[in-house]
């Protein structure tokens, strides 16, 4: 009998143990799904931390898109430039002619034009002709009147620019056909000239490197400048790769408009290193650079007035039309005006002078022979 009572407390030891494992179980039972929600929460911020990463990957730039048209450094643009005058210039236009040819590599030269009476189609023809037998695309022409007094200058696309044009019945281009088939083309007054050597200025740049061209704003912006730009660019912008070109940028030509007129200059771009470290420190507080760049006037110089834009190749449809222009003829006639009106008013003065002069006599005194 004692051993049976000393038996039976193990059984409620037993009891005690099944009943806290139960409680442990419950326990853990009730820790698993917090344990799962916590995962589940861990699970969802790496989601979102991954989301924010493939976010930020979609966030990022893309690369820059290069241009389409890549220069190899080859003589693609084979344009070239038919430079001439007409017969009867002065010496000053003469030079400026020699000045533009050493800054133009891709112009050809011609001898001054010379057309008759007879010949049909004027100054415009003949040079549209020249340029088809020469292969220029471009052309400058310096027409001088009134014996060197008045310089127009012409700038424009030949019809050689233009590979399809019409033929009459026996397969040849007329006169008239070659100047419609080009285009666009502008005349210019052009005044205040000074030639390289007259100006003497201190820039010099390598002979037949290419011009940076630089262009005012109002050419962006006003309609009739927009078109004068394109012609400019066509004419005194060399291509690349031309034979006669060096492979150097060192000057730049500016057109600027003011007062209705179109203001060109050529400099040379000097760039200068500081010669101490104490000059190369107040220049890199300056500017940012320990170098500095400036710009030195080579010329020639001279002002462009534009007369009228023409569709085709010196002639044609009329696009523009300066009304603010007075033809020189017309300032001259004024002038020559003015003075013979100065000179009728001093032969007025002079008859008036005269005759008050008759009209002044003196009475007779007649106590004058008493003494």
């Amino acid at each position: 009998m004692a051993k049976k009572r000393k038996q039976q407390p193990e059984p409620e030891e037993e009891d005690e143990v099944l009943e806290e494992e139960e409680v442990v179980s419950s326990d853990d039972e009730e820790e698993a799904p917090q344990i799962l929600k916590q995962q589940d929460s861990d699970d969802e911020n790496i989601s979102t931390e991954e989301e924010d990463e493939d976010e930020d990957e979609a966030i990022t730039p893309a690369p820059v898109i290069q241009s389409s048209i890549t220069s190899d450094g080859r003589y693609h643009n084979k344009q070239r430039l038919l430079m001439l005058s007409s017969r009867g210039i002065t010496a000053r236009y003469r030079h400026l002619l020699e000045d533009l040819r050493t800054l133009i590599p891709h112009s050809k030269k011609e001898s001054k034009l010379d057309v008759g009476k007879n010949y049909s189609g004027g100054h415009g023809a003949a040079v549209n002709e020249i340029a088809e037998v020469r292969g220029c695309h471009t052309a400058l022409f310096l027409e001088c009147k009134k014996r060197g007094q008045d310089g127009y200058l012409w700038l424009g696309r030949t019809s050689h620019a233009n590979s399809a044009y019409n033929e009459d019945e026996s397969g040849n281009i007329s006169k008239k056909q070659l100047m419609i088939t080009g285009g666009p083309s502008v005349k210019f007054h052009i005044t205040n000239i000074h030639t390289m050597d007259e100006l003497k200025m201190t820039g010099n740049c390598m002979k037949g490197s290419r011009p940076i061209l630089s262009f005012d704003k109002a050419f962006d912006t006003v309609d009739h400048l927009k078109i004068v730009k394109h012609v400019m660019v066509d004419v005194f912008g060399t291509p690349r790769g031309h034979p006669k070109s060096k492979p150097f940028v060192d000057r730049v030509m500016g057109f600027y408009y003011a007062d209705g007129k179109i203001w060109v200059r050529n400099y040379q771009i000097m760039e200068e290193a500081a010669a101490t470290a104490k000059e190369a420190h107040a220049q890199k507080k300056l500017t940012g650079q320990t170098h500095s760049t400036s710009l030195i006037e080579i010329g020639p110089r001279f002002v462009l007035n534009p007369i009228r834009i023409f569709r085709g190749s010196f002639g044609g449809q009329t696009l523009w039309q300066n009304d603010e222009f007075v033809s020189p003829n017309v300032i001259r006639a004024q002038q020559k005006r003015e003075k013979g009106e100065q000179y009728v008013r001093r032969k007025g003065a002079e008859r008036s002078r005269k005759k008050r002069k008759e009209a002044i006599v003196v009475p007779d005194d007649p106590l004058a022979d008493v003494f």
